[in-house]
């Protein structure tokens, strides 16, 4: 009679288990805020990169050339020879052919500069491997320095390698130069220090069986996986007013409002999510949508929302110890 029973709770489980759904996931991209101090909307002069001088000059040549100008991004670099330009006080130092950083910020103060942007190239090759080229490294050390008590100063150090640089930036794949492909990525990688840069993460969809609108629902996670997020959003919000018992489909619209930056309409939906089904991953799905925000009000200097901070505090971690910590994908 055991034997017999048994197959039969197994199948339950099995069933129970497939109408849960399982996870499946998507890209999905966001705004991170500064990793120095904003200068959107600001006055700065690069007052020079220190190091070899192909590197060098190259380097300061495609920050110039490459200033963000978007919406929500722009600002002004101004290098030292546009500074020099009607002043009659020498920029260049006699000891190492480079502005002088005093006269560079005397200047810069009279000409309406915020801050003093310097790199130093530490390094531009793994010494242990000098003939590879998969070993080159570009390190270079970063300061920005604020010209009056309004902008504060800061510093850090960045290192690029062909590989990391292709990863994250896909398109330089179609650069054949080693070099020249770190010296784009140490570009844009400088500029995510002083302005709102985008980054991709990865979020976990909910995939349901056997409940009505599933199959949807999983239409609509493969157009999300493909980063077709509106198409994503339309079907899922097609499958809630047709199957309102759907909740996988109202766990991936907040993702999607999430991706859209609808970040309190994403919260609204999260936290519908938990009080119809209090699982783990919807409650992940609450907090990583809140630190996302938090991210977004800060890249831009907005203030809290009207709803306010449900489940972080300042410091952006949980403020409940029953509320999982955030998923790592």
């Amino acid at each position: 009679m055991k034997c017999t029973a048994l197959p039969k709770i197994l199948s339950i489980c099995w069933i129970l288990v497939i109408a849960a759904g399982c996870r499946m996931g998507a890209p999905i991209h966001f705004w991170d805020p500064p990793q120095l101090e904003s200068t959107v909307g600001q006055r700065v002069a690069l007052s020079g990169v220190s190091g070899p001088a192909q590197l060098a000059g190259g380097l300061q040549r495609q920050l110039l050339a490459q200033t963000p100008s978007d919406s929500g991004r722009q600002m002004t670099l101004v290098g030292a020879a546009e500074l020099q330009r009607g002043s009659e006080i020498q920029l260049v130092s006699a000891v190492d052919d480079l502005p002088n950083d005093l006269v560079v910020a005397s200047i810069a103060r009279r000409q309406g500069i915020d801050y003093l942007l310097r790199g130093e190239v530490i390094s531009d090759r793994n010494r242990s491997q000098p003939a590879d080229p998969t070993y080159q490294t570009l390190k270079v050390s970063w300061s920005l320095t604020g010209l009056d008590a309004m902008h504060p100063s800061g510093g850090r150090p960045i290192v690029v390698d062909p590989k990391t640089a292709v990863d994250r930036y896909p398109d330089l794949a179609l650069i054949g130069d080693p070099a020249e492909i770190m010296t784009q990525a140490m570009v844009r990688e400088t500029y995510r220090l002083i302005t709102p840069s985008v980054s991709r993460d990865r979020v976990q969809l909910e995939i349901p069986y056997l409940l009505p609108g599933s199959a949807a629902v999983r239409r609509g996670n493969l157009a999300a996986r493909g980063g077709r997020w509106g198409e994503a959003e339309a079907i899922w919000s097609d499958v809630r007013e047709r199957h309102p018992t759907q909740i996988a489909a109202l766990h991936n619209l907040a993702l999607a409002a999430a991706a859209g930056q609808d970040f309190t309409r994403a919260k609204q939906l999260a936290r519908k999510a938990i009080r119809l089904q209090p699982s783990s991953l919807h409650k992940q799905n609450m907090v990583w949508i809140e630190v996302k925000q938090r991210a977004y009000h800060e890249a831009f200097g907005l203030p809290d929302p009207p709803e306010g901070w449900f489940v972080t505090e300042d410091d952006h971690t949980t403020m409940s110890p029953s509320v999982p910590k955030l998923h790592q994908p």
